[in-house]
């Protein structure tokens, strides 16, 4: 005969393990959401210990000192990043078809030491002197930002993620009343400390996310406002070619400058070979040219944003051609979805 406690006491038990296991799924599962708050603000506190211990450091450095240490820490980053490095590469061999793999990796990997020097010296900017930054940063074609100035509108300046940006920047407001339009970091701590930089070399910003009203007030003015035009758009934006292949492309420059009368005037601020041994920064600023609509018809108006926003692309095609090395690579300027037969 069956001994029916001794099965109802092994089915229990069972019961009970599976309830425990079943329960320490759960907890398992559960984890890492509880977990992730906790995650993210070690995460933040190490990056905003990283930039404080960092720029203590390129503060109290030479600018070689800061090519050096900024060389060092872009190779790294290109070894130890293999998503960005394969992006970079992929990138180089589509805008240069004629590159060979080996040819674009080196492209990648010089620019990615660009990058870590312009990071580096642009935590230098805290502490270097007004002689300093005007000793390392060049200007070629003033006569191109003056001629706009005199007109009484404001300038729409231009410009890319190529060279050393930020060291640009600091240069010439030296010379007028700037103020860039630039993308808030998510990391407080880190972005003031970024902001505090860009304020103790006179540098105004205003985040991109902001409506156009303070970017109007700028031109109105007769202020310099600075957009970077380089980086992928949203899917609102026009999907034009960029070095043969279709991409979202930021019209803000265009809208702005028809919306205010001001011209675009390109700036980039481009490094000197060879980079260890000099290095310095030279900013070369381009004639400028208008965006002007026959009428104020919405249709007339969408098309000189276009063609304003064409003729943008080309001038940034032309200088990252010049300096194919300087240029951040490392992003998805080309995505899949622009390829598709209803991007537009």
């Amino acid at each position: 005969m069956e001994d029916k406690t001794a099965f109802n006491d092994s089915r229990n038990s069972k019961n009970v393990k599976t309830r425990r296991a079943s329960g320490r799924g759960e907890e398992a599962s559960q984890q890492p959401v509880s977990r992730q708050p906790a995650v993210q603000a070690a995460t933040t506190m190490a990056q905003a210990r990283l930039m404080s211990v960092v720029g203590q450091t390129m503060e109290r450095a030479s600018w070689a000192g800061c090519r050096r240490a900024g060389a060092w820490f872009g190779l790294a980053f290109f070894h130890a990043a293999r998503h960005r490095r394969v992006i970079a590469i992929g990138n180089l061999q589509a805008a240069f078809p004629q590159l060979s793999e080996a040819g674009a990796a080196r492209i990648a990997r010089r620019a990615a030491q660009n990058f870590g020097m312009t990071f580096c010296e642009f935590l230098h900017l805290r502490t270097a002197s007004a002689q300093e930054i005007r000793d390392y940063c060049s200007i070629e074609g003033m006569e191109h930002i003056e001629a706009g100035f005199a007109r009484g509108r404001g300038i729409v300046l231009m410009t890319a993620h190529l060279g050393n940006w930020e060291v640009m920047g600091a240069r010439v407001a030296q010379e007028f009343k700037l103020t860039a339009m630039s993308r808030p970091t998510s990391n407080v701590d880190v972005q003031s400390h970024l902001a505090g930089i860009r304020r103790a070399v006179g540098m105004n910003i205003i985040s991109k996310f902001d409506t156009a009203r303070p970017a109007l007030r700028v031109l109105r003015d007769n202020g310099a406002l600075a957009i970077f035009g380089d980086h992928h758009a949203s899917k609102e934006e026009p999907l034009l070619p960029m070095f043969g292949r279709p991409t979202r492309v930021v019209s803000a420059l265009a809208r702005l400058a028809l919306m205010s009368g001001a011209p675009i005037v390109g700036g980039f601020g481009t490094r000197r070979t060879p980079w260890l041994a000099d290095g310095r920064i030279v900013t070369r600023v381009f004639p400028g040219f208008d965006v002007t609509s026959p009428s104020r018809d919405a249709d007339a108006r969408a098309a000189a944003v276009l063609q304003g926003t064409r003729q943008g692309v080309e001038l940034s095609e032309r200088i990252i051609s010049r300096f194919p090395d300087q240029w951040l690579w490392m992003h998805r300027r080309w995505r899949e979805a622009d390829n598709q037969p209803n991007a537009e």
